[in-house]
């Protein structure tokens, strides 16, 4: 099952002083009063009464509200009130954590990296953490807002716009599938503040000469020179090169051919990147280093796991770029450098990159479109980026 939660419930009679002597744990836990009233206690330490109850031979939960301001007398007045008012009124409104759990189900099998479904489960999970045992139609925008909220002021800005997008796709399916008539996650991301843009700071080409002195006359393990090499000769996403493999034979050495496979990929489609002299060299370098059929670049102490792209930015960082170039720098220092030189059409340049145009993505991909001129482009950005390196090479 790929959405789970946890459900234990313990059973015994509640008091006002029992509930506040609640303690939060480690995973959400429940206490029940009885008659399908329970109260459920959240890790962040809230308390909420949720009901139980069965209605044309479905089970359904609603929340009631928040100890303490709602007491235990008055949690079981109001479930009583509510289980009064059934007779003769159709309730067959899912959870939030059912709709996530249908949508994952029918979403789920589609998706090829299982890396990206645990991806989903997480930050699906994050984000409804407090709200999953809510029936959907009775989430309000302010409900959402709140919760990003909390997401923005732990610093994940990134995580809460991921988390939000998740969340809103899940609403749009529960609307197309007649359990709810409106999105609260439409217009809840405007309390998310805009990331400054360092974060994807990049050089000026004229500025890579003096960049790369400065990080070759540095100390830097041989394995992370040759992968922050292999970004700038690429112009690859760092973490398709991290997490590329000898076992998947995506890099075919002798046809100068690099196939990163679709599950790497942003767009979700296999993506060519030719090989040149210079990085073929590289590759072999690290096939004879090669202990394994695992990742090309390890983690230090991690073998099992791919190198970490933070390992790859602190070399950036300590040669004084840390606000001036990341890793994703390199792609935009390729596509400023290949269209200032006005040698290569715009259309072969951000093929080479994988940004395809919308109309494309609808239509037939060829992977290998352009090819000649992509590799004319990658031999002549090799040349470029050896013109940047090679004086300052140590020997």
């Amino acid at each position: 099952m790929l959405y789970q939660r946890y459900t234990g419930i313990t059973f015994e009679m509640l008091s006002d002083l029992k509930v506040k002597n609640l303690k939060p744990q480690e995973k959400r836990y429940s206490i029940a009063d009885g008659e399908g009233l329970i109260i459920s206690v959240f890790p962040s330490g809230k308390k909420k009464w949720v009901l139980s109850y069965r209605h044309h031979g479905k089970q359904n939960q609603k929340t009631l509200g928040e100890y303490p301001e709602i007491g235990c007398k008055d949690a079981r007045n109001l479930a009583r009130d509510f289980k009064s008012q059934l007779s003769g009124k159709k309730i067959n409104v899912p959870t939030l954590g059912e709709v996530i759990q249908e949508w994952l189900s029918i979403m789920g099998p589609r998706w090829t990296s299982d890396k990206y479904k645990y991806t989903v489960i997480y930050r699906l999970n994050y984000i409804s953490e407090d709200l999953s045992d809510t029936s959907i139609d009775e989430i309000e925008r302010k409900d959402v807002v709140k919760k990003v909220k909390e997401i923005v002021a732990k610093g994940t800005i990134e995580t809460a716009k991921r988390s939000l997008r998740l969340l809103s796709d899940v609403f749009n399916f529960a609307i197309a599938s007649d359990y709810t008539e409106k999105n609260p996650c439409i217009l809840a991301g405007d309390v998310i503040p805009k990331q400054d843009v360092e974060n994807l700071a990049a050089l000026k080409p004229h500025q890579m000469t003096e960049f790369w002195t400065k990080v070759q006359q540095s100390y830097v393990t041989d394995d992370l020179m040759i992968a922050l090499k292999l970004a700038c000769y690429t112009a690859v996403r760092i973490s398709e090169l991290l997490h590329a493999r000898w076992d998947t034979r995506e890099i075919d050495l002798n046809k100068k051919e690099w196939i990163i496979p679709a599950s790497r990929m942003k767009m979700r489609r296999d993506h060519v990147v030719p090989l040149t002299d210079q990085t073929v060299k590289l590759f072999k370098i690290m096939y004879d280093r090669k202990t394994d059929e695992g990742f090309i670049f390890k983690h230090t102490r991690k073998p099992n796991m791919p190198c970490r792209s933070e390992s790859i930015l602190a070399i950036i960082k300590r040669n004084g770029y840390a606000k001036l170039m990341t890793t994703h720098g390199f792609r935009t220092v390729f596509s400023t450098h290949a269209n200032e030189s006005t040698l290569f059409r715009e259309d072969v340049i951000e093929y080479q990159i994988a940004h395809v145009p919308k109309n494309k993505i609808r239509g037939i991909y060829n992977r290998a479109e352009y090819w000649p001129e992509r590799l004319e482009l990658m031999t002549w950005y090799a040349n470029e980026v050896d013109r940047w390196m090679k004086i300052y090479e140590k020997g």
